[in-house]
């Protein structure tokens, strides 16, 4: 059995910058903070941490239910921002592989972001995604983006009813951040560079394979993975 893990922004969809926007109006209605994301670099990261870096670099209080209030209206604000985005595009090989392999009697396939679930849902939703992932590890699951892989992992056993040898665990991911979560719990990880990572930045970061995209990376996914 094969436990196959994605991130979802810049590895299976680009939203255009959906979230950013969505999360600066969040801020903006909640607590005041205009532009609050504004400099800063959220590739990777879990969207609790986010808000709690937001807090700490723009020097502002922080009440003890300003982060939940944040998140609440962030995914009350995402479905208008990711449906309204010009540029929301499901990344190249995504579908197919997807299509594919769906229903295939060795494999299952799950998520592991930093979105909170129901903001992770909102963003698969538009390019229909969502019927290929009953189950994920979020970052409303855990903060520590090595810890929602985990959670992941076990998710995976859970829905397939069955142990996964952790060398079967595949994390797919587009950032160093990524890379790090999948060896810590344990796994292997693939890299795409479909995102603001150069294949050579994931090949220092340490992933076991570094692909283009899995549309021209396929075969040699297919390889590492064995699902031939």
């Amino acid at each position: 059995m094969k436990l196959l893990l994605f991130d979802i922004d810049g590895t299976l969809v680009l939203t255009g910058g959906a979230g950013l926007r969505a999360l600066n109006r969040a801020f903006c209605q909640v607590v005041g903070i205009v532009n609050a994301l504004d400099g800063m670099r959220l590739n990777g990261k879990t969207d609790p941490a986010i808000v709690r870096e937001v807090f700490a670099a723009r020097g502002a209080s922080q009440r003890p239910d300003s982060l939940g209030e944040i998140l609440e209206m962030y995914v009350k604000i995402l479905p208008e921002e990711v449906q309204q985005s010009h540029t929301y595009t499901v990344l190249p090989g995504i579908l197919q592989f997807l299509e594919d392999y769906q229903g295939h009697p060795n494999l299952v396939v799950g998520l592991a972001t930093g979105n909170v679930e129901r903001g992770a849902r909102i963003k698969l939703e538009r390019g229909n995604l969502n019927r290929f992932f009953p189950f994920g590890g979020f970052g409303s699951d855990a903060e520590s983006r090595t810890e929602l892989v985990r959670r992941a992992a076990q998710n995976g056993a859970r829905h397939a009813g069955a142990s996964i040898d952790p060398r079967n665990v595949f994390v797919i991911g587009d950032t160093p951040r990524d890379i790090d979560a999948g060896r810590e719990a344990g796994f292997q990880t693939v890299a795409v560079a479909t995102s603001e990572y150069s294949m050579r930045d994931l090949e220092a970061a340490g992933a076991d394979l570094v692909v283009a995209d899995l549309q021209s990376g396929r075969e040699a996914f297919l390889r590492m993975t064995q699902l031939g």
